[in-house]
């Protein structure tokens, strides 16, 4: 595994950051608490977590230097043609109109590896390329989830349209500043 890392690395060396744009997906559930609270010194932080029945929603994006460049949300798990119709009606189009130069990289995901999708971005126009295997730490756009799963949390929504709902601001809330540090925390250089 440590040679596919120093392949990675010298592969996507001479590829200019603002060009990366990194896609995954991440699931959110209507069950989402507050890990942590504050109270006054002496008191207890009350709060409940929702007992019985949850839902999933699964969010599909991408980072650019931008910030998030096209995202989708939807109440299923990722599978080859979710991943496909993410690419085919949101991710792609965008990219042609914000960033035609654009490197599309991801993970190792059986949906992202699907002879469709490798169909659809081999027409594409676009560059692409896999991550090594288990290495989330090289993909800027986890550090990102992780933001959109805390303001989530706080917005604390219990059904799946109010998740829905609640998305498009914590989405939005990713900002260039966040970006710039998530790209030089996964070690590539801060895109302009």
């Amino acid at each position: 595994m440590q040679e596919e890392r120093r392949a990675w690395r010298g592969a996507v060396a001479g590829i200019a950051p603002e060009r990366l744009v990194f896609l995954d997906e991440s699931a959110v559930l209507t069950n989402l608490v507050r890990t942590y609270a504050w109270s006054r010194r002496g008191e207890r932080a009350h709060g409940t977590a929702p007992a019985g029945r949850w839902d999933r929603v699964t969010i599909l994006g991408a980072l650019g230097g931008e910030g998030i460049i096209g995202a989708m949300s939807i109440a299923a798990a990722t599978d080859g043609a979710v991943f496909r119709t993410y690419l085919e009606r949101v991710l792609l189009p965008e990219l042609r109109r914000v960033k035609p130069d654009a490197v599309l990289v991801m993970d190792n995901l059986g949906a992202h590896e699907s002879a469709a999708v490798a169909a659809l971005l081999d027409g594409s126009g676009f560059a692409y390329r896999y991550l090594p295997r288990h290495s989330p730490d090289l993909n800027p756009i986890e550090p990102a989830w992780s933001k959109v799963k805390g303001l989530l949390r706080k917005a604390a929504a219990r059904t799946v349209d109010e998740l829905h709902a609640a998305l498009g601001p914590a989405l939005a809330a990713i900002t260039r500043e966040d970006t710039r540090g998530f790209f030089r925390h996964a070690g590539y250089g801060c895109p302009n």
